[in-house]
This record gives structure tokens, C-alpha cells and sequence, in this order.
């Protein structure tokens, strides 16, 4: 790839001209320079030194073509091959120390290169073949927090240095006659997959040099890379780098120069300790010293039964799925859930709650039913279908409405009675009933009415003991009468009823009449049903006081 014809070279316009009156500084145009741990991708490293004392001593053999090519301006013709192509080997040696550091040297040697007669640049005859190139002495310290083991993912962070010795030959471009320095940083990512994503980062220090009218000097470099395992058990994988600088001056109206290059290459890590790379690329096209394409291979050896050998050998094994991965202590088929952390009586899946009633499924005996914790997630029962829950139901057994509270009917039947909600209401010492309490008299004649069975029911009245036995006797006996009036005007056939009064003589909660409430209670009606004798109602039982009510004392409306 020729250089682009907009390069307003100051050199190539002289060359257009045929003339050239000054001699150009010469530098080092070699922007391959690769890395020696056997991980590193080639020219990006990646951040995990070598392992404790292990040492690894590797080769690497690249072309280049057309590595420094002027161009006259204005023109697409080829004006000179300053380095028309170049064959160099890097040989290089690392050693790791404590995990944490890794040291390492490289030299260059230019095995043969290329070029026209230099005349036109100052120079009568060609380039040099054979030469050496610049020492370089390299460094990497891992970060702490950021030291990524060798098999493990994760993040990883170095510092990097290197010091670039003046050993090589400057007029043969293969060095910068001076001493050179290349701080940096890398980063890097190592997936569970084998997949290693690497940035790096840093300044390359040297000299300033002006050549065809670009100022070379201090320089940014960066470097992208990746390694993705192609067969990881093998040890073969792909590798691909895109590197390159930039130097951070310029003369006025000169192009910004950026010498960078993208390679691709394969990778085989050898279970003898060797790891060889083979690949190729080329220059963008937007610098000088940008070659048109650049082929490479290496070979780096690790002395096996070392931590690095080690370490590379487990590389090759991709990782075992871990036997519980969800960490439930639910492993193999047993886990129903495997990479759901859940519980063991669920076979290792989360508890779920399908109808939403905070009761788990394995838990809930209605689990798609939202019910309460109560009755184990079921929805509260109702016995009796009168709209209030069993829970709240103070009569859930009796199949009626809530015509009363809290779910009871006014007067419902059980086993010999008709019990009511609340008493029967008079006016005080008289045998009015109130009218507060015809709802529930109207409800008891309602049970009477819906069971037929019923032959006989007796009224009963009873007092406290306050007052004379004469005096409760008779209006007891009244109040009875009052309440059989009620029911007769009600529907409830004569002969299906009976009165009696029993004043104090039945007290529930005693004769001592303590307080209100225990005299309250004692004042009462109650509604028994008589049992029948040989099919036919039986006769009324004797009135306390001697006394016994009959239909005569029917008075009519009921509250008379």
C-alpha cells in the first residue's frame, strides 16, 4: 500500500525536483515489537506476569514490506524505497517473580532488509542489510486488587515499562541512537469461556527526529487485542491486535502521522511447553512508516512441570461446571432448578406462590385458590353461604342468611330450642315487648313456620331475683303470655304453643345477682320445643305459680 500523495513531505517535493540539499535524521521505523510471555497477544500484552520462577525464551520472525516508502507529492509514482522491506528476528527471554513481577529482554537483530540508492536522501548506496536493533529491557508489575490468577476470569490491571537501549545501527533505521522509554498501563478481561479482551495504553519517550518533512519524537501508543479458543482443549486459539502511535507534535502544515497495524493470527499451546503463532496483517496506510503487509510466526518455550507450564495446561481444560452451581445443596438431576438457588423440599427451586395469598405452593393446601394462612391458604369456608367466613361467623353451622350479627340469624334452631341473638326486650316491670325486639320474634315464628315438625313449642319468661317470688312468678308469667301473643299473631297456630312463667327459680348465672350483667342474663325468654309423645303434641306443662297461660288470654295485636 502506497503512501497517501497529500503527504506535503518537504523531502519528496525536493525529490520531485531531482535535488536534495540536507541529510534527513534517521530513526528506528520498526513498529513490531513483540511481547515474550507466551499469553501475551503478540505486540498487546495482557496483564498476568509469568508465575513465580518460571522463565520462558521465545523467537519471533517477521516481513514487513514497504515499511519506510516516500512518495512525491502530488504524484501516485513510487519516488524511494527508504526500507523497501525488512526481515527481523526478536529474540527474547522473561522471567516471573512472586506472582506479582515479570522482567524480560529482547533483541533485535535486522536479518536482511531493502531499499534504492539513498542518494536522493544524503546517503550514496543502499541501506544497510544486516543489523542489529535497539535492546529493549521490559517490565510488568501487576496492581493489586487487579492480579487475575492464570486460569481464573475476571479483570486484570499491570504497569508496564520498557527501556530501549541504543545497540542497534541508525543509519540502517534500526535504531534511535539514543536511550528510549516506554511506560504504560494494560487492562485486560478474561472470560469463563477462555475469551481474553486486553487495552493498552502508554508513551513510547525518544528522541526528536525531522525526516521528509515529518517530525518523529515522543509518541501516544495504544494496542487492542483478543484471544478467542477455537478447539480450548487443544490449546489452539485465534488471536487478533490492532496497534499502533501517534507522535505528539507535528511541524506546522505537516499530516498527523499515525503508524498503526492490525494483525490476525492462530495460536497453539503446545503441552510440551511451546506455544507457537503464526499470522499477518498490514498498515493503515496513514503514516510513513505504516507497512503495506506484515507477516509474522514465533515459537515461545516454558520449561514444562513449571507453575507457567502448570498453568497453561489448565488453561487448555475449560472449567467443570461446579456440581451445585446455584449453591442450594441441591446437586445433579435431584435440582429441578439448577441455576435457581431455591430449597430442598422443593427440589431445589424457588417457593413460588401461584395465587398470590402469602402461603408458598408447597404450604398451600388451595394453591391456586388465594386463601388466608389461617386455614392453610384455602379460601375462609362459609358453611352456612351467608356471605361471612367461618372465622368471623359466630354461627357458622346454622344455613341462614345473616339476617342478625356476625353471621347469626335472629333465632335459629339447635337441638331442642330456638335460640335467639338477643333477649326479648319489655318495658321495665310490665309485660310490653319493646319494638327493638320484634325482629327477633318475627324470626322465631319464621323457624316455626319453615319446620313443620315442630308440634309444640313452650315459652318461657324468667326474671332476676330482685323482688318478691309472688311478684316475678306473675309477671313472668305475663311477659310469656305477651311473647306466645306475638307468635299467635304472627301465624304460629294455638295448639303449636304453650306459656310459662318461672320468675327466678332458673337463674343462669346464679341467685346472688352480683352485678347488672348477671341480673340481665337471668332476665330472659327461652323457646323450647316439646318432644312429641307417640305422634301427638304433647299437653303444656303446669305453670310454676300453679297457673298455666291458655288461648283465653290471647289479647289480639301483639304489644298489648
Amino acid at each position: 500500500m502506497m503512501r497517501s500523495a497529500s503527504l506535503a513531505l518537504g523531502l519528496t517535493l525536493g525529490l520531485a525536483a531531482g535535488s536534495s540539499s540536507a541529510q534527513d535524521a534517521r530513526f528506528d521505523v520498526q513498529a513490531f515489537r513483540p511481547l515474550g510471555a507466551p499469553q501475551d497477544l503478540v505486540v498487546v500484552g495482557q496483564s498476568r506476569p509469568l508465575s513465580h520462577l518460571s522463565i520462558s525464551g521465545g523467537a519471533f520472525l517477521n516481513f514487513s514490506l514497504n515499511p519506510l516508502v516516500l512518495v512525491a507529492a502530488g504524484t501516485k509514482a513510487k519516488a524511494l524505497s527508504v526500507v523497501g522491506s525488512r526481515l527481523q528476528l526478536d529474540v527474547m527471554a522473561s522471567v516471573g517473580l512472586l506472582d506479582w513481577v515479570e522482567v524480560g529482554v529482547d533483541m533485535p537483530l535486522v536479518l536482511a532488509q531493502g531499499s534504492d540508492n539513498l542518494e536522493a536522501i544524503g546517503t550514496e548506496g543502499y541501506i544497510q542489510s544486516f543489523v542489529p536493533g535497539d535492546l529493549r529491557l521490559t517490565a510488568k508489575v501487576a496492581i493489586p486488587g487487579l492480579r487475575r490468577a492464570p486460569e481464573d476470569p475476571g479483570l486484570g490491571a499491570s504497569l508496564t515499562f520498557g527501556l530501549g537501549l541504543p545497540t542497534g545501527v541508525q543509519e540502517a533505521f534500526a535504531s534511535d541512537g539514543e536511550t528510549t522509554y516506554t511506560p504504560g498501563l494494560v487492562m485486560d478481561y478474561r472470560f469463563k469461556s477462555g475469551i481474553l479482551l486486553a487495552l493498552n495504553t502508554g508513551l513510547w519517550l525518544r528522541p526528536e527526529r525531522q525526516f521528509a518533512g515529518v517530525q518523529w519524537g515522543n509518541a501516544a501508543t495504544f494496542g487492542l487485542g483478543a484471544e478467542v479458543p477455537i478447539l480450548r482443549s487443544r490449546g489452539i486459539t485465534a488471536v487478533g491486535m490492532l496497534s499502533g502511535s501517534t507522535p505528539l507534535g507535528k511541524l506546522p502544515n505537516s499530516t498527523q502521522q499515525i503508524p498503526a497495524e492490525l494483525l490476525l493470527g492462530l495460536r497453539w499451546y503446545n503441552s510440551t511447553g511451546l506455544t507457537f503463532t503464526v499470522g499477518g496483517g498490514g498498515g493503515c496506510g496513514c503514516s510513513l512508516t505504516s507497512p503495506s503487509l506484515r507477516v509474522f510466526s514465533s515459537v515461545v518455550w516454558v520449561p514444562g512441570k513449571t507453575n507457567e507450564w502448570a498453568a497453561l495446561e489448565r488453561f487448555k481444560k475449560p472449567p467443570e461446571p461446579p456440581v451445585d452451581p446455584d449453591g442450594d445443596s441441591v446437586i445433579g438431576e435431584g435440582d429441578r432448578c439448577p441455576s435457581v438457588s431455591g430449597l430442598v423440599e422443593n427440589g431445589g427451586c424457588p417457593d413460588s406462590d401461584t395465587d398470590k395469598d402469602t402461603v408458598v405452593d408447597r404450604l398451600d393446601r388451595c394453591p391456586v385458590d388465594a386463601g388466608s394462612t389461617q386455614y392453610g391458604g384455602c379460601p375462609d369456608p362459609d358453611k352456612d353461604k351467608d356471605g361471612l367466613v367461618d372465622r368471623l361467623d359466630r354461627c357458622a353451622d346454622v344455613p341462614q342468611g345473616p339476617r342478625g350479627q356476625e353471621g347469626c340469624p335472629f333465632a335459629h334452631l339447635k337441638g331442642n330450642k330456638i335460640l335467639i341473638l338477643d333477649q326479648v326486650h319489655f318495658a321495665t316491670d310490665q309485660d310490653i315487648i319493646l319494638p327493638e325486639s320484634f325482629p327477633i320474634l318475627e324470626e322465631v315464628a319464621q323457624v316455626m313456620l319453615e319446620n313443620a315438625e315442630i308440634q309444640r313449642v313452650l315459652v318461657e319468661a324468667h326474671t332476676d331475683a330482685r323482688a318478691t317470688d309472688a311478684y316475678n312468678y306473675d309477671l313472668s308469667r305475663r311477659r310469656a303470655a305477651s311473647v306466645m301473643n306475638f307468635l299467635l299473631d304472627s301465624g304460629i297456630a294455638v295448639e303449636r304453643l304453650c306459656s310459662a312463667g318461672y320468675g327466678r327459680s332458673r337463674p343462669v348465672t346464679g341467685n346472688e345477682n352480683r352485678n347488672e350483667a348477671e341480673m340481665a342474663a337471668n332476665r330472659r325468654i327461652e323457646f323450647t320445643i316439646q318432644p312429641t309423645v307417640r305422634g301427638s303434641p304433647p299437653p303444656c306443662p303446669p305453670d310454676p305459680a300453679a297457673e298455666v297461660s291458655a288461648p283465653k288470654q290471647y289479647k289480639g295485636r301483639k304489644g298489648n
